[in-house]
């Protein structure tokens, strides 16, 4: 006898062409058709989607059905979480992934109860660390649709990652609406048929929901119609729940096991063109989580030590907008202009707020310093590792020549990058009666240590109007231990110094039409591919300093303006840019910027990198909590639609933090501080091509050239959203390496500081615009802020994924991880600032075990394959 288990549901988009206000009034209403149907007995059990953001929003609105919802959750019928929203797990970093669930957790078992199911239904494709994600949460079983390769033929099997974490998936293979028509048809014997395929599973599930589905109050109804239809069929239908329905599946033997991502569009879309859609809203987003992670969470953990009251509250209302903007249509940016101006407009919100909390921890701990003597710039080390790189500092002057000295009255060598004069006069309306008050901002780099965990400070004194001011000079080229970059014959070309190898054109752009949609790029029909270069550039210079370095060109570009012009081959449109590489001492990340001021309709721009390698087979990049190697060209490239895929497998890759491609020589690796997509081109795949963004105006179209057949998203309507063609200017950051060797934890570490900026605070009174915070009052903690370290992670060869508060507020949560398939040795060790007890700590930062006590001393234990290990740090008091 099969057992089919009906799982009664809403898919419920947080915001998609409706805005999320849009939605929330639906589901105000949807809400009292659910207690009714639970309260009436007509559903035995309902799942409200997975997530935890609708239903938090619909409690600020009606507090009054909290315990209402404690009731239904309590007695196993209303099932919640564990998400907060639904991401999309392809461009989403590790941490953010952990915060989206443990916030999701929390507040699901604050009302009752939390679902131990990974349920990503819509999700476009699936990450390959999801399995020891969900493992660290304590879930062993998901449920997805989108990504499983029709060729695997199954859909019940586990899920491996590679440090060994396994879980139970149901594949809904014919989507998570697909039992409606249980409830508006009669082929109830073709139905059990259609989702009987790919298993000799005697259990089998249901989803009986859709989008912003309604309740259904008949489906005892047409389960007991169903079940009278299915009596010879040896099947019959019954009202389940997904942690029931897995149950069930565990006592089955012979599931298959399958391990890595999904991604394959052979039995759904995917949707590649979302990782380069709405780039303005993947770089504020992508920022935010850097921010959060490498700066204001250990700052506030930092702060928590040295006396300053924790504000949890603001930390997780920022991860909570975070959130928001990375479930999958928003993070996806295939949404309706209205809908991207809200998520956009959140992001600005979390950006000012979480910049604010940043900026008063760095004021408030350094105007705390006990002993300043003649220090007024302090510069601070949130995280457990040491620090000793060259930083930048913007620092205001009442004088144009200064010098730097440590606290111990030694010389600090600085390069001026620039030096602006700023009048602080009392402003009148007659200019003849202001009392001019001059002032200098002046930025300079200079190399800066510091210990884990602690801050340094300097002096900066002024003086002769003689001595020489060491601004960069102008050079004919910018170049340090590692490389020389140069401009000759119009072209840009890089020579590596550990090989002595010239790249000549290293560096291009490519423009190209785009005739897709906000889910897909797609070629244009009529497309014209143009290689820009920098030959025609307005003006290129060179400077150079001891530590600092800075190459700059400035021009602009004739392109079409349309698909129009492009079909024709003419060009009447003009894109102004700016292009800057940096080089600092002791360093081999050249630091890459980039402004476009896009005025070009329906376009994809992309930075090409003339890596000159061969025998490349792999792409590989970071994911989540690891490294993914992907071919160079999928194998049904040629005859996917021959075969049945829904849209072209083109190579179009995500990433996170990089994006690598490498042979037995050489490496090349971009850092990326917001751009989400690449792949290896040319026939030789010897270049890495970076999209920097795509220009669009559509939320879907039909019959593109890479996704024939119906539109994406709305079927029977066209949405335009000129928004997402980005008329606007954008900014691009990153850093290029090229080395020997493909060393992905060592890119990480590269990327982590390359992500951290600002981390300085100056005391000084004459300019009151530093930060706007500056113009408030601000008393000195009662605890004399001093030299007292929290701890210092030395030695360590994986990566460092945070440094956070614990969330019992009574130690400190360090997170670690294994990225390589390789069991790493001798890992590191903890030296710690004072007597702790230390534990393992599950992904919702629960005590595991603990595993010292009292000690000041900590030797890892080796990282198995793919490991993630999360360290509870309690200090005894």
């Amino acid at each position: 006898m099969k057992q089919i288990h009906a799982i009664a549901h809403t898919h419920w988009d947080f915001e998609w062409y409706f805005t999320r206000q849009e939605a929330r009034v639906q589901f105000a209403f949807h809400m009292d058709e659910v207690f009714e149907a639970l309260s009436k007995n007509e559903l035995d059990y309902y799942l409200l989607d997975g997530q935890m953001s609708i239903i938090d929003d619909y409690l600020n609105t009606a507090p009054e059905k909290e315990d209402l919802i404690k009731k239904y959750v309590s007695m196993g019928r209303l099932l919640i979480g564990p998400w907060y929203t639904q991401i999309d797990e392809m461009v989403t970093s590790g941490e953010s992934i952990i915060r989206n669930i443990r916030i999701g957790s929390k507040l699901a078992d604050n009302l009752g109860g939390v679902m131990k199911v990974g349920y990503l239904p819509d999700s476009f494709g699936q990450g390959q660390d999801m399995p020891k994600i969900y493992n660290g949460f304590g879930i062993n079983s998901t449920v997805f649709w989108r990504g499983f390769p029709t060729e695997n033929d199954s859909r019940y099997f586990y899920w491996t990652s590679n440090d060994s974490s396994k879980v139970l998936v149901a594949n809904i293979k014919n989507g998570y609406y697909a039992g409606v028509d249980i409830v508006e048809n009669d082929n109830f014997l073709d139905l059990t048929e259609k989702i009987s395929t790919n298993t000799t599973s005697n259990n089998l599930v249901l989803p009986i929901g859709g989008d912003q589905r309604a309740v259904d109050h008949e489906l005892k109804d047409r389960l007991a119609t169903a079940n009278s239809v299915l009596l010879e069929s040896d099947s019959v239908i019954q009202e389940s729940t997904y942690p029931k329905f897995f149950d069930a599946l565990a006592k089955e033997s012979n599931l298959p096991s399958f391990n890595g991502e999904f991604i394959d569009p052979s039995d759904s879309k995917i949707h590649r063109g979302i990782y380069s859609s709405r780039y303005d809203l993947k770089q504020l987003y992508d920022k935010l989580e850097r921010r959060m992670t490498y700066e204001v969470e250990p700052l506030m953990a930092i702060a928590t030590h040295q006396g300053i009251s924790e504000k949890q509250g603001l930390i997780d209302d920022i991860w909570k907008t975070i959130a928001r903007g990375q479930a999958h249509d928003s993070s996806g940016g295939c949404n309706s202009d209205k809908t991207n101006q809200d998520i956009l407009h959140r992001g600005i919100v979390a950006d000012q707020l979480s910049l604010s909390l940043k900026d008063y921890l760095l004021r408030k701990l350094s105007i705390s310093i006990s002993d300043k003597k003649q220090l007024n710039l302090f510069a601070w080390n949130p995280l457990p590792l040491p620090v000793n790189e060259i930083r930048e500092f913007e620092v205001s002057t009442s004088f144009v020549n200064f010098n730097l000295k440590t606290i111990d009255g030694i010389d600090v060598p600085f390069d001026i990058i620039y030096q602006n004069k700023e009048n602080a006069a009392v402003l009148r309306r007659d200019q003849t009666e202001m009392t001019d008050d001059f002032y200098y901002i002046t930025k300079i780099a200079f190399n800066t240590i510091i210990s884990a965990t602690d801050w340094t400070g300097y002096c900066i004194q002024s003086v002769s109007e003689n001595n020489p001011v060491n601004t960069l000079a102008v050079s004919t080229d910018i170049q340090n231990d590692f490389y020389k970059i140069s401009f000759d014959n119009g072209q840009l070309n890089l020579k590596t110094k550990f090989d002595n190898h010239l790249y000549s054109n290293f560096m291009t752009i490519e423009d190209s039409g785009d005739e897709g949609d906000t889910y897909d790029y797609s070629p244009a029909f009529k497309d014209w591919l143009l290689t820009l270069d920098f030959s025609k550039s307005d003006s290129i210079t060179f400077k150079s300093g001891k530590l600092y370095q800075i190459m700059s060109i400035t021009g602009s570009w004739t392109l079409p303006i349309n698909l129009e012009e492009r079909a024709l081959k003419t060009k009447t449109g003009r894109l102004n840019y700016q292009l800057t590489l940096t080089l600092t001492k002791n360093s081999n990340v050249i630091k890459f910027k980039m402004h476009i001021d896009n005025t070009i309709l329906d376009h994809r721009m992309r930075l090409i990198l003339n890596t000159q390698l061969t025998n490349v087979v792999s792409s590989f990049a970071d994911t989540p909590f690891g490294i993914i190697e992907r071919p160079t060209e999928d194998k049904h490239l040629k005859d996917w639609e021959q075969i049945g895929y829904k849209e072209e497998p083109t190579s179009m890759r995500p990433m996170i933090h990089f994006a690598n491609s490498h042979n037995k020589e050489v490496s090349w690796s971009f850092l990326t501080l917001g751009t989400k997509d690449f792949q290896l081109i040319d026939k030789s795949f010897d270049k890495l091509a970076i999209t920097l963004f795509r220009g669009v105006g559509f939320l879907g179209r039909p019959d593109l050239m890479r996704r024939p057949s119906d539109a994406s998203g709305l079927q029977t309507k066209i949405v335009s959203t000129p928004d997402s063609q980005l008329n606007k200017e954008l900014i691009f950051e990153g850093g290029l390496v090229v080395e020997a060797d493909f060393k992905p934890i060592e890119l990480q570490n590269k990327h982590r500081q390359l992500s951290q900026n600002e981390l300085f605070y100056q005391d000084q009174i004459i300019n009151r615009f530093s930060t706007p915070l500056q113009y408030f009052m601000m008393n000195p903690t009662k605890t004399n802020v001093n030299h007292n370290s929290i701890m210092s992670v030395q030695n360590l060869k994986v990566i460092m994924s945070s440094f956070s508060i614990s969330d019992d507020k009574t130690g400190f949560e360090l997170r670690l991880y294994n990225p390589t398939d390789n069991v790493i040795n001798q890992p590191g060790n903890l030296s710690l600032n004072t007597t702790c007890n230390i534990a393992e700590l599950d992904l919702n930062g629960k005590v595991s075990h603990f595993i010292n006590s009292k000690v000041t001393t900590v030797d890892l234990l080796s990282f198995g394959p793919g490991e993630i290990r999360t360290y509870g740090i309690f200090p005894i008091k």
